[in-house]
């Protein structure tokens, strides 16, 4: 004979039906998937090393290089983001802002450091005087120069940057440094964040310092030496992209032309790109690839 049990009270009340749920079961099913959850998290590894370059070189990497994140623009012109805001970047990479803009002088000061700190762990701090660093970026050591240097450490700290990469793998820290500074002496204590540096991870370039310095005070110059030095080959580029990768102020595109054509005829001059030529909207650019840049160029045409 078939046992049969008579549905409860409350259950008939209710609505509800006859066979009751076991806590026990449903706490051993929510462990399941809270397991199941934690096996499908990537797991990050602390970043191991720093890559290392010639003295001559600075090394970049390419989402500092192909973004607006360090605007080709005078400091005068730069805005405040007080939202968590989407900046111009290269397909596969979303840079999302928050803070004072940062600008080329900007990168400049963080280049430097990193520069510094190449040859050690991530994690350890990095030591310098203020003097050294203005000295190494061709700066005046004047109470000016010393106040400059003071605002862009801080606007470098207080940034908050989000960057994701191909729409898989998102960074975001508050600062690109940290860092003590002695009022006395001037010396400053910096460590690197470490979701700064995990940039490199996702390829970098060896950017020219002596070049570079060259095209001091002349911004757009200075981004579009950045981003043209991340490219073996430069692909023709409309004048618009370039507008909005650049961070540019400028309202009008006739305007933002001018600019570019003059920041072009620099970067010829010191001899960072061998030519280029501007017609209707769009912008050619030949340039000699360095000798890496040839291997990657030649490995590429081979399959």
């Amino acid at each position: 004979m078939k046992n049969c049990r008579a549905p409860s009270e409350s259950s008939e009340m209710n609505g509800q039906h006859s066979d009751s749920i076991n806590p026990n079961d449903l706490s051993a099913r929510f462990e399941q998937l809270v397991k199941r959850k934690k096996a499908q998290l990537r797991v990050v590894e602390p970043l191991m090393a720093i890559p290392n370059w010639p003295t001559t070189m600075r090394g970049t990497p390419n989402a500092c290089l192909r973004s607006a994140l360090f605007a080709g623009i005078q400091g005068k012109e730069r805005i405040a983001y007080k939202k968590r805001t989407l900046l111009a970047s290269v397909d596969g990479i979303e840079v999302r802002f928050l803070g004072i803009q940062l600008i080329q002088s900007d990168l400049d000061v963080w280049m430097q450091i990193v520069h510094l700190s190449r040859q050690q762990l991530p994690g350890f701090s990095v030591t310098f005087s203020a003097h050294a660093l203005l000295t190494a970026l061709g700066k005046g050591t004047g109470k000016s120069q010393h106040e400059w240097l003071k605002e862009s450490m801080a606007r470098l700290g207080g940034a908050f940057v989000e960057i994701t990469f191909q729409g898989r793998d998102s960074f975001g820290e508050k600062g690109f440094l940290r860092y003590y500074r002695d009022e006395m002496t001037q010396r400053y204590i910096v460590e690197l964040t470490e979701s700064m540096l995990r940039l490199f991870e996702d390829g970098y370039t060896h950017i020219q310092f002596e070049q570079r310095h060259k095209l001091r005070k002349q911004p757009l110059a200075l981004w579009l030496h950045g981003f043209l030095s991340s490219h073996a080959a430069p692909y023709p580029l409309k004048i618009d992209t370039l507008h909005r990768l650049s961070g540019s102020s400028t309202t009008h595109l006739r305007d933002f032309k001018l600019r570019l054509r003059k920041a072009l005829e620099a970067l010829v001059v010191i001899g960072a790109i061998e030519s280029f030529s501007i017609v209707e909207d769009a912008v050619k650019i030949k340039k000699n690839p360095t000798p890496s840049q040839q291997r990657h160029l030649i490995s590429k045409q081979q399959g």
